[in-house]
């Protein structure tokens, strides 16, 4: 049943008025819409462009008031003609006035498609949130629950209510996919990765060799949206070997002849031997946080040697060499590294002496 009177909605609204259509007469038509959801205007059920005092002044005339036998507001809805830009914000802000004054859960905004809104609670003034979008399609699932939750019933407020509720659970999923993606976009995951790929790979072969063979690839996650031919998917993990990067890239691969770890090792060698580390820099690179947020690496860069070289499933993750006398340095270290490294490198240099 809801089904089919959400394909009359659609008949209405898209087959029986001109590409040219006026406001007013559109606004006729969503009248008809309403009433075909049993609002009656006869009854006072349905107020079309009521004018509503507020303050000593001002008054308002929104488009269509629905109300219960009462005369209690349920909801109100604002219509723009099918051409006009429903994500106009001055739409939605004068639908959150009306809103607020009238003190209704829900507003719907009619215009080429419906869009229903509500507000959260502890929200700033004015301030209303989309919780569904219903374009105007015979086919789509949204309509028949739309029809179903804003009919006139008995139990209209427990309709609008659950609708709100399902509504506002699909906002914050969303936004947490949104919050999500700028994980992605912003974070730099590829030691995670790294280390992910390099565990399993241990499982079956040398640890050793499985370490040479990556430090040859790098790992990073791309959003295939901003892909012109790539297959449709959210996500992808995009994994690329040194052969096949730019020239710029392959620049950063070394220095002086060296790989990242490598050069790591010789720097390490240089920095104590030099006495260019005090006891604060030791402090902070056997700090698993430091060495996280300032050279992106998965373990302390620097171990005490009384803790020894394997983490807790008995990898080793530091190189036997000791350095500064009690201390072993991390082995984690791949193309990523290189500009975490060097501008750590460069602070190092630039202070001066300890």
């Amino acid at each position: 049943m809801e089904k089919d009177l959400w394909e009359e909605i659609c008949f209405i609204l898209t087959e029986t008025i001109p590409s040219n259509v006026s406001e007013q007469i559109y606004e006729n038509k969503v009248i008809r819409v309403f009433e075909k959801l049993g609002w009656s205007q006869y009854k006072k059920e349905l107020s079309v462009r009521e004018s509503i005092q507020f303050g000593a002044a001002n008054r308002m005339c929104p488009d269509i008031i629905i109300r219960n036998g009462k005369s209690e507001p349920v909801f109100v809805v604002e219509i723009k003609k099918p051409t006009a830009d429903l994500n106009f914000s001055g739409h939605k802000n004068q639908l959150a006035s009306y809103m607020r004054m009238l003190r209704t859960p829900v507003g719907i905004l009619v215009g080429d498609k419906f869009k229903v809104f509500t507000e959260m609670p502890n929200s700033r003034e004015n301030e209303i949130f989309l919780i569904e979008e219903i374009p105007l399609k015979k086919t789509t699932e949204k309509g028949a629950a739309f029809v179903q939750s804003f009919k006139k019933s008995e139990n209209i407020y427990n309709s609008i209510e659950s609708y709100v509720q399902s509504g506002l659970k699909k906002y914050n999923e969303k936004r947490k996919v949104k919050e999500i993606e700028n994980r992605l976009n912003q974070g730099n995951f590829s030691d995670e990765i790294f280390e992910l790929v390099k565990d399993r790979l241990i499982e079956f072969y040398d640890p050793n060799l499985v370490e040479k063979v990556l430090m040859d690839y790098e790992f990073e996650v791309r959003s295939k949206k901003a892909a012109f031919h790539d297959i449709e998917s959210s996500h992808s993990l995009a994994i690329t070997t040194s052969q096949v990067r730019s020239s710029d890239s392959n620049a950063k691969r070394t220095k002086d002849g060296l790989k990242i770890g490598e050069y790591v090792q010789k720097t390490f060698r240089e920095l104590f031997a030099n006495n260019k580390l005090n006891s604060n820099d030791i402090q902070a690179l056997l700090s698993p946080d430091y060495s996280k947020r300032v050279l992106n690496a998965g373990y302390p860069v620097l171990r005490n040697t009384s803790q020894g070289r394997a983490d807790h499933k008995g990898y080793n993750r530091y190189y036997k060499e000791v350095f500064g006398g009690k201390y072993y340095l991390s082995a984690q270290w791949n193309v990523s590294h290189w500009e975490s490294f060097e501008n750590w490198l460069k602070e190092i240099y630039r202070r001066g002496l300890p």
